[in-house]
């Protein structure tokens, strides 16, 4: 059916992006196998059988304890042979962070581009760090069809720990429950945010006290790097409009741009401690306003959310009809609603790790 229908997509992409799309996804339904088989196969080995089957209970749950829509996903299971599923490619302006975007059916506008072959995603990386662009490729272990399609459990996220495991499913599903076309940050931070949560919940019934503490923890070490991403990342883009509006030259541009990721590395390593070594690899890898558009996609309004899921009384039905209410605002409205939402939260992270540069 999509092969079918790629004559009749025009305009924002090529005929080959979509074919490599459609072909990478069809070649995942073909290599599928329904989870009822695969458990009960007498060659699955047993510790694939009960990974499948705590699937079963955290699918049953998000049904019926944070109101996702599980009926008729995550049926069938395929083996991949790759750590991730696809690959996103991203792009924004060397000294910038407004995102590149492409348009697509149903989707549309987003901040990156999907490719089932790392090969293809890094060409496209490649065509466009060459116009002088950043670009970002990260490996995704799952993507959502939206509830077009019974998504399939994969192997490059069945293996992840419980509470990691629970909160994928549940941002995934949280996707067919709430998209806003053309709102990448939206869509992502509001599936975070349900991941989270459900999470949470799930460790509640049903983790053991180590499982909850681990989780804790993680999630307190996750805060504070994506808090510094972020505040970096608005300061970053105040120097780079402050320049612009003084007429730099791009010399002069290039020089401050080292000297912003070059503080900002300084100031992480400085404040970081313990598990937070675990982010090392993202300020030590090479400069990229792109990579740093990824955190913001993911975790920028993430803020907004809690604080309209406690004005909800924590309830998640409540929950998803503000948030609907919301997706149906015009854009600057609601802009201003998640701003508003999010500023009691706001945490003054500008006043540690700033550019000694200026």
């Amino acid at each position: 059916m999509l092969l079918l229908a790629l004559p009749l997509l025009s305009g924002c992409e090529t005929l080959g992006y979509y074919t490599q799309a459609a072909s990478g996804h069809l070649e995942l339904m073909r290599a599928r196998r329904s989870v009822d088989t695969v458990i009960a196969d007498p060659e699955t080995p047993a510790l694939l059988r009960e990974r499948l089957t705590l699937t079963r209970s955290m699918l049953a749950f998000a049904q019926t304890e944070l109101g996702l829509p599980a009926a008729g996903q995550y049926r069938h299971f395929v083996e991949l042979d790759r750590d991730a599923v696809v690959y996103n490619v991203m792009a924004a302006p060397r000294y910038g962070f407004d995102p590149v975007l492409w348009c697509f059916p149903i989707a549309g506008c987003v901040a990156y581009r999907g490719y089932f072959a790392r090969s293809r995603a890094e060409a496209k990386a490649a065509d466009l760090a060459a116009s002088g662009l950043d670009v970002y490729v990260g490996g995704a272990a799952a993507y959502s069809t939206l509830g077009w399609f019974d998504d399939p459990l994969l192997s490059s996220f069945i293996w992840r720990e419980e509470a990691d495991l629970a909160e994928l499913l549940f941002h995934e599903l949280a996707h067919v429950r709430i998209y806003l076309s053309g709102d990448t940050t939206f869509n992502e931070s509001f599936a975070t945010f349900v991941g989270r949560e459900g999470a949470e919940r799930w460790l509640e019934q049903h983790g053991r006290d180590p499982e909850r503490d681990r989780w804790q923890a993680q999630i307190r070490v996750r805060e504070d790097f994506v808090r510094f991403a972020l505040d970096w990342r608005e300061h970053m883009a105040h120097r780079y409009r402050e320049l612009a509006a003084e007429g730099a030259d791009e010399e002069q541009l290039e020089a401050k741009r080292v000297a912003l990721w070059t503080a900002m590395r300084t100031a992480w390593l400085e404040q970081r401690a313990g598990e937070a070594a675990r982010y090392d690899g993202f300020f030590s890898a090479e400069a990229s306003n792109a990579r740093l558009n990824a955190v913001a996609d993911y975790h920028g309004k993430l803020d907004a959310f809690a604080a309209l899921f406690e004005v909800e009384g924590a309830d998640f039905e409540a929950f998803y009809a503000a948030v609907e209410e919301l997706a149906a605002l015009p854009a600057d409205a609601r802009e201003a609603a998640l701003a508003e939402l999010a500023s009691p939260l706001r945490s003054p992270m500008r006043a540690r790790g700033q550019d000694s540069s200026r």
